[in-house]
């Protein structure tokens, strides 16, 4: 039994995929050894609802309200690793993540032993630009959901590649569950209802009839869990995924910077408009071209190159969609991050068909093209990861485990030596509140938007409250500094290079001195 799992596991024909894996695993813990994982706003989110799971069985943030702005799997993830091992995901998070950029490195592998045409050399290319990807390397950096949402990515294309192979309700009930997972582990996860849906209803191998029932079956599986999390949401917070702003740019701007990744990702020049717009809707439309040439040639239809085309497709235009009718951060590198693997492969397995179609001075001409691509990608990829780990080595990865946070800044500094000091019934608002909390452990409430007119107004009646303002965490959504003042009175305890903390005018004597 147990032979027979193992196996399952580790195939003879991917055990050479142990050492890109191990190496992957390796590059994590070196860039996380200076001042461990990196920790942004996101991770506090992640981190705080999870120790709340832990502690008080209650998914709610640092500032103990309903998490609704992300879903409930990763949290739950975490706080279930808290239960086993008995530490706090800040002490595993580096060993997690090393562990797995393993499993993705190797999966991976697994998955291109699994392609029509297989090629070591090939395959050792592309885990080689998995390994050395800065897009991958920053995100596995960081203590953040993409990590668990790539990995099963990864396991929906094999489920799915299963279910096309036997078109059995089993199969597709398990690529169903996986992507219900990834659902709810991040809310782009409705990409995978997406691609599945797209493929399921162009596969011309099922007859109509058994197609649409195949479609429903899929459809409701994979958006049951999304479906309660939303319930839940609307039933703590009266929104499904939390309040979110309209969005500030348009189509054509959202399209250019996705170009402007991809041609990060590219050995291209990024920046320039018209050749970075015309990139991304040339990758966009090569793959819908691509879709609709394997939907004619239909014996090759459910191949796992088509499944990684496709996906790519879907979630290009949803990232596209959803950043032109919600505001959000601008297009980068990690929004755009799961995409990566099936952009790199439905890219580069095209050289190999070329390759195996010709012979002679052809196949040898395409051949070296192959390899000059192939090395200005990694020559591309090991400058950005050279550049990127020369500041990593001495300051620790971005956020709020690198130096000038942990160690320089004077604010941090004394919330981590002075937090006990606040009394307990005056409200902490601030600009940074998630820092406020990493530092601290205390609950902490974000400053008014300055486009919530009823939020400034109670923030602005409050009697009794502090302000802790950050410097480095200035956002020009919220109120600043200089308005709180001109409109509030309050006395500052304690000023600092990059700050500085307020309260209101009614001090308790015990306040005194800061």
């Amino acid at each position: 039994m147990l032979k027979r799992i193992l196996q399952s596991w580790f195939p003879k024909n991917n055990l050479d995929a142990i050492v890109p894996a191990a190496v992957g695993f390796a590059i994590i813990f070196i860039y996380t050894r200076h001042s461990g994982i990196g920790i942004s706003p996101d991770s506090v989110m992640y981190v705080s609802a999870a120790r709340n799971v832990h502690q008080h069985g209650a998914l709610m943030d640092f500032d103990n309200r309903p998490l609704v702005m992300f879903p409930a799997f990763y949290p739950l993830f975490l706080s279930s690793l808290i239960f086993v091992s008995g530490t706090d995901p800040l002490i595993f998070g580096a060993l997690l993540n090393s562990f797995l950029f393993f499993l993705v490195v190797y999966v991976c592998g697994w998955m291109l032993e699994k392609f029509p045409l297989r090629s070591k050399w090939y395959k050792h290319i592309i885990l080689s630009c998995i390994v050395l990807s800065p897009c991958l390397l920053e995100v596995y950096s960081m203590l953040w959901s993409e990590t668990l949402f790539i990995l099963l990515l990864l396991f929906f294309f094999i489920a799915l590649r299963k279910y096309f192979q036997t078109l059995s309700v089993s199969s597709l009930l398990i690529a169903a569950a996986v992507a219900a997972l990834a659902c709810i582990t991040r809310y782009a996860g409705v990409t995978l209802i997406g691609a599945g849906c797209l493929l399921l209803l162009f596969d011309p191998q099922i007859r109509i009839k058994k197609k649409l029932f195949h479609i429903m079956v899929f459809g409701i599986g994979s958006s049951s869990l999304l479906i309660m999390n939303l319930i839940r949401n609307n039933m703590v917070s009266t929104t499904l995924t939390g309040l979110r702003e309209s969005s500030l740019t348009s189509v054509n701007d959202n399209i250019f910077y996705i170009g402007d990744v991809l041609c990060d990702w590219l050995p291209l020049p990024n920046g320039n408009y018209p050749l970075t717009y015309c990139i991304a809707l040339l990758v966009i439309m090569g793959c819908a071209a691509t879709l609709f040439y394997y939907v004619m040639k239909k014996n090759e239809f459910s191949s796992l190159e088509n499944i990684l085309t496709a996906y790519f497709l879907v979630y290009a235009l949803f990232i596209i969609i959803t950043a032109t009718l919600s505001r959000y951060e601008q297009i980068t590198s990690r929004l755009l991050s799961p995409s990566f693997i099936p952009f790199t492969i439905g890219c580069s397995y095209w050289f190999l068909m070329f390759i195996t179609k010709f012979t002679g001075k052809w196949r040898i001409i395409i051949t070296v093209i192959a390899i000059i691509v192939a090395l200005g990608f990694q020559t591309n990829q090991y400058l950005a990861d050279y550049e990127n780990y020369d500041g990593i080595k001495d300051a620790g990865i971005p956020g709020y485990t690198e130096d000038p946070w942990n160690k320089d800044s004077e604010v941090a500094n004394f919330l981590k030596n002075n937090y006990k000091r606040f009394l307990p019934n005056y409200t902490i608002y601030s600009n940074g509140d998630d820092g406020v909390y990493f530092f601290t452990g205390l609950r902490c409430d974000i400053l008014p938007h300055r486009e919530n007119a009823k939020e400034i107004q109670d923030f602005y009646q409050k009697r009794y409250c502090y302000l802790v303002w950050m410097d480095e965490s200035e956002n020009p959504e919220l109120i600043t500094l200089q308005e709180v003042l001109a409109h509030k009175k309050m006395i500052c305890l304690r000023q600092f290079g990059n700050g500085g903390i307020y309260i209101t005018d009614e001090i308790p004597a015990n306040t005194r001195p800061w």
